[in-house]
């Protein structure tokens, strides 16, 4: 298991000195200011859909429950747990971000995207580098008193170097398409600190995640050279010639 060795799942986590005094742990010196995002979690998992072996990223959290976030319906939301857990039903298989049907109708899904942290043109000051809809996994609107549970599907790809790049979530504030993105939208930073801790393993996840479908998929998930250059073959189909050391 390159990426997280013997362990199942990698996972880093951010709070606030209002987490800290509130549930009697110790103050982050490198974690979340006060604000209305009280906890924030990165997690990195390997997953196995039929044939498919890939990694997964996901984002979780606590963040103020009253907060003008268009949610979604109901006061409690879930994706059925065969997706969470093995990517998908038995049989069938679905896009890791849109479940079967366009993102473009589902105006409360919440977005990751990454800043350029000294942007050197107006593109770059104005517009994310990277940006994905990041769709709830679960949401429980009143799981602690003034405080929602939320767990989003990630993008591993979407996570950059924190020395570089902010990275945020965001939560969409109007019923529109893309509405996390507009300007409008409540937008927070993920902190530095737990930025350097995961990133090493989103990066890696995303590299091996690619590699693993390619050698399902073959030329259905075609590698990026500087990919077929790093793996010098691991990621051939199975049965496909390898390389003559």
């Amino acid at each position: 298991m390159p990426v997280a060795d013997n362990r199942a799942t990698i996972v880093e986590w951010a709070w606030s000195p209002q987490y800290a005094k509130r549930f009697g742990v110790a103050v982050q010196p490198d974690g979340l200011k006060d604000g209305p995002l009280w906890l924030v979690g990165i997690t990195v998992l390997r997953l196995q859909a039929g044939e498919r072996q890939t990694y997964h990223c996901r984002i979780a959290g606590l963040i103020d429950n009253r907060l003008p976030i268009i949610w979604p319906p109901g006061e409690q939301h879930m994706i059925h747990p065969g997706y969470q857990w093995s990517g998908g039903l038995p049989g069938n298989w679905v896009e890791a971000h849109d479940y079967g049907k366009p993102l473009t109708g589902k105006e409360y899904v919440p977005g990751q995207a990454t800043w350029y942290k000294n942007p050197n043109s107006d593109r770059q000051a104005k517009l994310p580098e990277d940006g994905i809809g990041t769709p709830y996994l679960s949401y429980y609107k009143d799981y602690l008193p003034g405080l929602a549970y939320f767990e989003l599907q990630g993008g591993c790809a979407y996570f950059n170097d924190p020395e570089s790049f902010r990275n945020q979530i965001r939560f969409p504030a109007t019923r529109e398409s893309r509405a996390a993105f507009k300007s409008n939208a409540l937008a927070f930073d993920l902190p530095d600190g737990l930025m350097r801790k995961i990133y090493p393993y989103t990066r890696e996840a995303d590299a091996w995640g690619g590699c693993l479908l390619h050698r399902i998929d073959g030329k259905r998930s075609p590698l990026p050279l500087w990919a077929t250059r790093r793996f010098k073959g691991l990621c051939e189909p199975e049965g496909a010639p390898h390389p003559s050391r």
